[in-house]
């Protein structure tokens, strides 16, 4: 044996063996690694020297008291089913079917029905065999979650696959997702709610066939293939989109923007971060279009927006609770100070980079109450006056960022560590006590 644990092979199992240590080796069989030399009884073992103890010598000059430790190893196998499925539904998807290689009895509970709703893989394990197995059991129509994370093998096997339950699916960086697996598997999950792409880099858009979807959170992030006319063709299916991810698609301009205004009414939260090519033109055309549903913005690194397209998130995104500014460079004060005063139900900041000083904070301070989470990473103006005044006024502050913030003194970490006790404090100064 290898100590891999293939997922899910449909015949695993099977091989004769004795069953002597089964209850031993399933205490700790998470943390298994066979060493070359063990000896392969047909399900993996724990203790070289328990296989060694079959032989028909040691049986008979067995110690009353390891035939006292047997009878206790065995007990967890003669548990109640109902008890075995408890503790199964504890157990990730891969731990699952390493235990159910131990013996027949905890192969049959791991198969049972209700364990087959929620299922993850990762890069160790195959996508072809797994559902190849799961199919041959009957257990992929059962399925409401699945995550695939860097797994190997192919994906098309989803494609051929019904999965009438299937409400959340992730395809996270695989190497052969293409737009045609995507929109086969579009085409056969009825109930599909969210999708998650990220890093699938051959995937240019998420087009069905349907005239439309339940689809309501897309992941496309790190997909450098979609476009603005590729987002646009995904979007005109998907009316009830309600959180839309397009982190680093760099291809991406203010059209895929103007497209999410058309298509998606009711979106609440949107990121756009290191689309370097989106303009405060597109800010613009969201703010004014989906100002009042909007809730969560994220415009990181578009280093294209200024004040003249966050005025206008201001004036008409008034329910927005987070908005990232990271190293929008441009932005100033002014901004700042119009967010403070427009959208005072925010709960999350982040200016890191951004041309502000002691001003943004006062705002702040009387405009934000409900301030929870605030990034002042690389701000050069900000000083301890303006941290005094901010966590004076909103103690219930929970974690701010103040790195790389040359006017900050101890004064004013101590001012922060005085007023608002349970807050995190991450900074780059070495002279800051704890």
């Amino acid at each position: 044996m290898d100590g891999s644990c293939p997922l899910l092979l449909s015949n695993f199992g099977e091989q004769n063996g004795s069953d002597r240590g089964v209850g031993y080796l399933v205490q700790k069989l998470p943390l298994y690694r066979p060493s070359p030399d063990t000896s392969d009884l047909g399900y993996h073992t724990l203790d070289n020297s328990a296989c060694r103890s079959s032989s028909s010598t040691s049986n008979v000059t067995a110690p009353i008291k390891h035939q006292h430790q047997h009878q206790q190893q065995k007990t967890l196998c003669q548990l109640d089913e109902e008890l075995l499925l408890k503790i199964f539904d504890w157990l990730t998807t891969k731990e699952r079917c390493t235990v159910a290689q131990t013996c027949h009895r905890l192969r049959e509970v791991a198969w049972h029905p209700s364990l087959w709703h929620d299922i993850e893989m990762d890069h160790t394990q195959c996508v072809t065999t797994a559902m190849n197995a799961i199919a041959y059991h009957g257990h992929h129509s059962r399925i409401h979650r699945l995550i695939l994370d860097g797994a190997s093998g192919h994906p098309g096997v989803l494609a051929a696959l019904p999965l009438p339950r299937l409400t959340t699916l992730a395809l996270r960086h695989l190497r052969h997702v293409n737009d045609d697996i995507v929109a086969a598997i579009l085409d056969n999950c009825m109930h599909l709610r969210e999708l998650d792409l990220t890093g699938c880099a051959f995937v240019t858009r998420a087009y069905t066939h349907r005239s439309a979807l339940q689809l309501q959170s897309l992941d496309m992030s790190d997909c450098h293939g979609v476009d603005d006319a590729g987002l646009a063709l995904t979007l005109s299916r998907m009316p009830h989109l309600s959180c839309l991810y397009l982190r680093r698609c760099a291809r991406i301009t203010d059209a895929s923007l103007v497209a999410v205004t058309s298509y998606c009414g009711t979106l609440r939260q949107l990121s756009v971060s290191d689309c370097g090519r989106v303009t405060d033109f597109g800010v613009r055309e969201l703010a004014a279009r989906l100002g009042p549903s909007l809730r969560y913005l994220s415009v990181g690194k578009c280093d294209r927006v200024s004040d003249a397209g966050i005025l206008v998130v201001a004036r008409h995104c008034y329910k927005l609770r987070y908005l990232n500014a990271r190293g929008c460079e441009a932005l100033s004060d002014t901004a700042v100070l119009a967010l403070a005063k427009g959208c005072p139900r925010m709960r999350a900041f982040d200016l890191g980079k951004c041309d502000i000083g002691d001003a943004t904070l006062e705002a702040l301070s009387t405009g934000c109450p409900n301030l929870k989470k605030l990034s002042l990473r690389g701000c050069e103006r900000i000083t301890d006056d303006g941290l005094e005044a901010l966590a004076y006024y909103v103690r219930g502050l929970r974690q701010l960022n103040i790195g790389d913030c040359p006017k900050v003194t101890c004064l004013g970490y101590r001012a922060v560590k005085r007023y608002c006790r349970r807050c995190v404090i991450e900074h780059t100064n070495p002279g800051f006590s704890s």
